[in-house]
């Protein structure tokens, strides 16, 4: 998963977290000139040597924000994801783990941040849906030279123009 800090995630099935499963999807998802935030594993220090610049927080050494070092973003996230897994799906399945993060990424990144202030004074983003309109007028773009249609055994197939 790539997380980009108030804006959009880019989430996929990997099929380990090896350097040789995980530097295709990197590179294929994340902008060269980008700075990469990790946590303290190992593959990412490879992988980030091909872009801007590393950072990580090692959380086995209780680190878990060293100045605007930090990967609260992509635990968000994370989090989004385990809320939607015990709250709505109840179980995900690896065959269609690929359309569960595609519909969560989707609901992440139609959302809207409002600033406001706490109590304390401090200020704080939080975050609500987009409207239906809008997020139906997105999905109705990304629809464009799309077709889906039913195979004679009742499952899907997707035809791109």
């Amino acid at each position: 998963m790539a997380a980009q800090r108030q804006g959009s995630v880019r989430a996929q099935k990997v099929t380990s977290d090896k350097i040789s499963a995980l530097r295709p999807v990197v590179t294929a998802t994340v902008n060269k000139d980008a700075w990469i935030m990790s946590d303290g594993h190992h593959s990412y220090k490879n992988i980030a040597e091909s872009f801007a610049g590393h950072q990580r927080v090692i959380h086995g050494k209780r680190e878990y924000v060293r100045g605007s070092v930090h990967v609260n973003t992509a635990e968000s996230f994370g989090a989004m994801l385990e809320r939607v897994k015990e709250g709505v799906f109840h179980y995900m399945s690896g065959k269609h783990l690929d359309r569960y993060l595609r519909e969560i990424s989707f609901r992440w990144n139609h959302r809207i941040p409002i600033e406001k202030e706490t109590k304390a004074g401090k200020r704080k983003i939080t975050w609500t849906p987009m409207p239906v309109m809008t997020m139906l007028k997105s999905v109705l773009n990304d629809a464009t030279g799309k077709q889906k249609r039913r195979t004679p055994n009742n499952g899907l197939a997707f035809f791109y123009s």
